[in-house]
């Protein structure tokens, strides 16, 4: 069977506006059957958008790694301990059946790893569009990755739910189940559609100035956050 993924967005367990009850929701309206939500060095976002996740949409766990590097993307069946260094990362995602993906590699402005992308042993994917990034940077990434050796994904990188599934993936996948859909990842069998939302761009835009502007409602955020782990908050 022929899906829709999106393997690259953030909730507000990092720095993303939804949460990840409706970032599950808006996918699926969407017809995106298979997410990661990447938060920023945490599985938070993607452990409770699988809590909600039924009736025919699947959550891979997932993190955006801040490595010494530059930006990784972290996917799992299960939450691993994350690692700054790239390479003892390596390690832990072949302890544990992970699959390591540079974000943005070549993004200079949003942490991309540069050339460490042709160190192909330490990865499993490459994000060759991102919907984050400027299209001079896209086009630059699929001209330097134009004979790359391994499979290639186009990701959302959404921080608003305009943006979910704005670029996405086709994967051919045995049945809609983790196990099927990261071994088709693993394998390659992935067609990336890389695509831009204007709507979403917009209002990423506007998320971002509200970001840096309002403390509040970022303390808010957490509010919400603490309250979705059943956590006390001051």
């Amino acid at each position: 069977m022929i899906i829709k993924g999106d393997f690259h967005m953030h909730s507000y367990a990092s720095d993303g506006e939804a949460s990840p009850q409706e970032i599950v929701k808006f996918a699926k309206r969407k017809g995106i059957l298979t997410i990661s939500v990447t938060d920023h060095d945490t599985f938070v976002g993607s452990v409770l958008a699988s809590e909600v996740a039924s009736g025919g949409i699947v959550v891979i766990l997932g993190a955006e790694v801040r490595s010494s590097w530059g930006d990784i993307l972290l996917l799992c069946d299960e939450p691993v301990g994350i690692r700054k260094d790239p390479e003892e990362l390596r390690e832990i995602a072949n302890e544990n059946n992970c699959l390591l993906i540079p974000a943005h590699p070549f993004d200079i402005l949003r942490l991309g790893i540069g050339k460490k992308v042709y160190q192909h042993r330490m990865w499993d994917l490459v994000e060759c569009f991102n919907a984050g990034s400027d299209p001079v940077t896209n086009a630059y990434t699929c001209i330097a990755l134009r004979n790359y050796p391994l499979p290639k994904l186009a990701n959302s990188d959404a921080h608003v739910l305009e943006m979910i599934g704005s670029a996405f993936n086709y994967l051919d996948v045995d049945s809609l189940s983790k196990e099927s859909i990261l071994e088709a990842l693993r394998k390659g069998a992935i067609i990336p559609v890389p695509l831009y939302s204007v709507r979403g761009i917009k209002d990423r835009f506007v998320w971002t100035i509200k970001r840096k502007l309002n403390t509040k409602g970022n303390i808010w955020l957490g509010h919400k956050l603490a309250r979705d782990l059943g956590l006390a908050w001051g």
